[in-house]
């Protein structure tokens, strides 16, 4: 957390700066104080506009986990360097500030060197979307970070040499030079999203060779006009528009996982020998209590209802239908065991919601795996509470209990718990405590936050 907070100080002391440029810069058009040019006024403030943009998309980035880590930081030092190129132009322009010569230098070397280190970042970020072992791909990366590092070196060069009336490598006497070192590597790129198209979604390639063409020609205008500079200003809006592509991917990925999750779930708590005991102990009340047989038919057709129904849930569901799915298994077991079981319910607070499958996969595992595996039996209690931020449902019982350190290890015993906990933080930002000790029995506690989209 303390990189995040560093991090995270850093886009606020940005975003301020920006804001602070932005007012001056209107203050200075407000007076008249801009260049005869009037598409440098527009540039520099579309530049400031843009760079609160990417600041505030850092943030939105840095605290979600839209994407995996080693994708995640590097569009995040993307956007930290396109920030980088756009404050640069901004302080080259100077429009509203009295710069010394000296800081103008700077920022004119910031300018037109930030764009290299973005090439060969936004290589790597693309290559290993492509392929995330991009063992056949490194010679790509190894030519774009040559390119750029040529590129570089001609922008240092041309610094040193700007003040010679002589000099042949200075940016303005050939600007050609310079757009070849930026162009290549996206050439470069562009040839890498179509040769491996198959391995990407029609949606990202489609962004990331958006951002290409876009960013080639925003290139090339510059060049051919010079008093403008708009590449950073379309390489941000490109970044925005690929972090959009890349977070609707993510979800929509995330969410066929909970599906393949539920699915899975229902599969494992529906198995053979649960159906056929359960269908074996109606038939034996068939023939000697009819009623008897009659309620735990009905129970049995409610709890598959039930199951079935979850699939088709993507969101949460009271907890109430929740607890009654729980009651028409429990009574099931209960059908089986006897006085074997006892189960009590402690709900005096129901008015929330939870994730389909939630309590009730909890409950069959103190069930199936706890107060079943003693020899006469045991008593599981369900129970809820709340705090001032989380309501909290509690499943406790008193049966053989498990090493907590081998819980990954145990793999399909507890898959219900595994599930649970995973859905539990994808779908409320919930979470999951699980307290247990061999011969000590099992205690499970979630906890679902209050206060969260959708919480009632």
């Amino acid at each position: 957390m303390g990189r995040k907070k560093v991090m995270a100080g850093s886009a606020f002391a940005a975003i301020g700066v920006v804001g602070v440029l932005l007012f001056m810069t209107f203050r200075a058009i407000a007076r008249g104080n801009v260049p005869e040019n009037p598409f440098t006024t527009v540039g520099v403030v579309l530049e400031l506009f843009f760079a609160i943009l990417t600041s505030s998309t850092f943030l939105s980035v840095l605290f979600s986990g839209h994407t995996r880590r080693k994708f995640k930081y590097l569009f995040l030092w993307l956007l930290v360097l396109n920030t980088i190129g756009l404050l640069s132009d901004v302080f080259y322009w100077g429009i509203g500030l009295d710069l010394l010569p000296a800081v103008k230098e700077l920022s004119w070397f910031i300018c037109y060197s930030a764009g290299f280190p973005m090439l060969v970042l936004y290589s790597i970020y693309l290559i290993s979307y492509i392929n995330e072992n991009p063992k056949e791909l490194q010679r790509y990366a190894v030519l774009m970070a040559g390119l750029s590092a040529d590129g570089f070196l001609l922008v240092v060069i041309s610094v040193i040499t700007s003040h010679s009336k002589t000099s042949t490598w200075y940016l303005s006497d050939y600007p050609w030079l310079y757009f070849f070192f930026l162009a290549m590597p996206m050439v470069v790129n562009i040839g890498i999203i179509l040769n491996f198209r198959r391995m990407l979604t029609n949606r990202k390639a489609v962004s990331f060779l958006f951002y290409e063409m876009l960013v080639a020609a925003a290139v090339v205008v510059d060049t051919l006009i010079g008093e403008i500079t708009i590449a950073y200003v379309v390489s941000a809006f490109s970044l925005l528009q690929i972090y959009i592509t890349v977070q609707i991917d993510y979800e929509k990925q995330q969410e066929e996982e909970l599906m393949q999750q539920r699915i899975s779930l229902m599969l494992s708590q529906i198995q053979p020998h649960f159906l056929f005991n359960v269908l074996t102990s109606i038939r034996v009340l068939c023939r000697n209590d009819p009623h008897k047989a009659e309620h735990a038919l009905t129970d049995f057709t409610l709890y598959l209802r039930g199951n079935l129904n979850s699939l088709s849930n993507t969101s949460c569901i009271p907890f109430l239908q929740e607890l009654e799915h729980t009651r028409h298994y429990v009574d099931l077991e209960k059908m089986r065991f006897g006085q074997d079981l006892t189960v009590f319910f402690n709900t005096p607070v129901t008015q929330f919601s939870l994730p389909p499958l939630t309590l009730e996969p909890v409950v069959e595992n103190a069930v199936r795996h706890g107060v079943m595996q003693r020899r006469n039996g045991g008593t599981v209690v369900i129970s809820t509470s709340e705090t001032d931020s989380d309501h909290v449902v509690t499943v406790s019982d008193d049966g053989v209990g498990f090493d907590i350190e081998q819980l990954a290890a145990m793999g399909g015993e507890h898959i219900g718990l595994w599930s649970v906990r995973e859905r539990l933080a994808a779908v409320c930002s919930g979470h999951m405590e699980i307290i247990s000790g061999i011969d000590e029995g099992t205690t499970v506690t979630m906890y679902i936050p209050k206060h969260r989209k959708g919480a009632e």
